[in-house]
């Protein structure tokens, strides 16, 4: 069998990050979690920057070469339909499910506005 080292070092990270959240929660005073918190926010805000900034391009770069490889006007086409399609129904679903989901759910109604700063 195939050991896969991407797949148990992200596994070993989560493991490890539940472990360090749970200690530092459990053992250490209410200044150090605010502390530690505020790192690791920093650290997170850090890398989902990150991924946003290469989404875009990599999005582009697959796009363009995608349709270099295609050729063909009419098979371009084709495939662009169904991607639009595609886009469309999955865009349409979501709204669908989120709408359900928030007249079902309520949402925030708990929340008392009146001691928002």
């Amino acid at each position: 069998m195939k050991s896969n080292k991407l797949t148990n070092a992200i596994l070993l990270s989560m493991v490890l990050g539940i472990v360090v959240g749970y200690i530092i929660h459990t053992f250490c005073p209410p200044e150090t979690i605010a502390a530690f918190a505020k790192n690791i926010k920093l650290l997170g805000t850090i890398f989902i920057r990150l991924v946003k900034t290469i989404i875009a391009p990599l999005v582009f770069t697959t796009l363009v070469v995608g349709i270099a490889k295609l050729g063909d006007l009419k098979t371009v086409g084709r495939v662009g339909g169904k991607a639009m399609l595609w886009f469309f129904s999955a865009s349409l679903i979501s709204l669908l499910i989120g709408m359900i989901l928030v007249n079902v759910l309520h949402p925030g109604s708990y929340i008392d506005l009146n001691q928002a700063d």
